[in-house]
């Protein structure tokens, strides 16, 4: 009688234990994998997936929370209240250097041409902005593309002006003309082009494959939950595929949660390379010609030469293909 009572007792320990676990794994249930974003076109298949239902139709929880800024974005990963997000390389790389412990698993995008410098009317040519003042927000990709466009017309970088202006303020700014240039991104760049009369002056595409966003989560969750993050990859591949075979489906819905119109929307995916699953696990095989391995390391040297880094970050330690190369090519078609 008594070990029958005992039995009975340790069967219903291990049903609540494992009802509770099951309930409170992270991408179920109730409880959603919080990927964070900012306004970058590159990021919105996260937001497409969303919309139309495609986390859901992989079996896992998430919500996607969306910043005004990259420094907000970048403090909610550190504080936890996101576990991962998308991230330009140079951000990851400054996060790790602050001591935060995480890996990449995806590379997002490369910016070819949707990272801009564009001057007000008057303003035609990167020469004309010795003595005038140039907006960004601050980030590396902002000193990092307006370096090389000051370097390539011979102009130092102590004859302009530079103002820190947060992403959620370039449209003001611009329009205001409290800056006689601005560094910016898609799709306010691409605003600014078409409703404000302004000059394209410099931009990502002068300097292909160097500007890169990732997908970066923290270490803790990554080690304790790989299979939702193959989940939430093979979501970014069905929504790359959604918004190429739905587009104009996808840019009604961008317009509507960006304010936008979705010629602006259309416009903006011009400006950047998504690689697709068979491209992405060449990219982050150390051993193929177009590892990521290699093109980083331009972004570290940048960032040694400007003081921007502690030390040299060793990236083989930060990229992590396991996830990606779980994902079958039918798998993600």
């Amino acid at each position: 009688m008594k070990r029958s009572y005992l039995v009975v007792i340790i069967l219903i320990f291990i049903s609540y234990h494992l009802l509770f676990t099951t309930y409170l794994r992270p991408g179920q249930h109730g409880n959603p994998i919080t990927i964070g974003i900012n306004e970058w076109t590159g990021y919105d298949p996260f937001i497409v997936a969303n919309k139309v239902g495609l986390f859901n139709k992989n079996n896992i929880l998430v919500e996607v929370k969306r910043f005004a800024s990259a420094t907000d974005e970048i403090e909610a990963l550190k504080n936890g209240q996101i576990q991962g997000g998308g991230f330009t390389l140079d951000e990851v790389f400054t996060i790790v250097d602050s001591g935060f412990k995480g890996h990449i698993v995806l590379v997002i995008d490369y910016s070819m041409g949707g990272d801009m410098l564009i001057g007000q009317k008057e303003v035609t040519s990167v020469r004309h902005l010795a003595g005038k003042t140039i907006g960004f927000e601050g980030s590396v990709v902002g000193e990092f593309l307006l370096d090389r466009a000051l370097r390539k017309n011979y102009i130092k970088r102590n004859n302009v002006e530079l103002i820190d202006i947060p992403a959620d303020k370039w449209l003001s700014a611009f329009k205001q003309k409290n800056i006689d240039a601005l560094v910016c991104f898609n799709p306010v760049a691409a605003q600014l082009l078409g409703n404000y009369e302004g000059n394209l002056l410099f931009s990502s595409a002068d300097m292909p494959y160097e500007i890169i966003d990732v997908l970066f989560f923290s270490e803790s969750f990554y080690k304790n939950n790989q299979i939702a993050i193959t989940k939430i990859l093979k979501t970014w591949f069905d929504a790359l595929r959604y918004i190429d075979t739905h587009l104009d489906e996808a840019a009604g819905i961008i317009s509507v949660e960006k304010n936008i119109s979705p010629e602006i929307y259309k416009a903006g995916l011009n400006g950047f390379l998504a690689p697709d699953l068979v491209a992405n696990k060449a990219i982050l095989n150390s051993k193929s010609d177009e590892n990521i391995f290699k093109y980083s390391q331009v972004i570290v040297d940048f960032m040694l030469s400007e003081g921007l880094l502690s030390q040299r970050i060793n990236t083989e330690d930060i990229f992590r293909p396991e996830t990606l190369f779980a994902l079958e090519p039918k798998s993600a078609r």
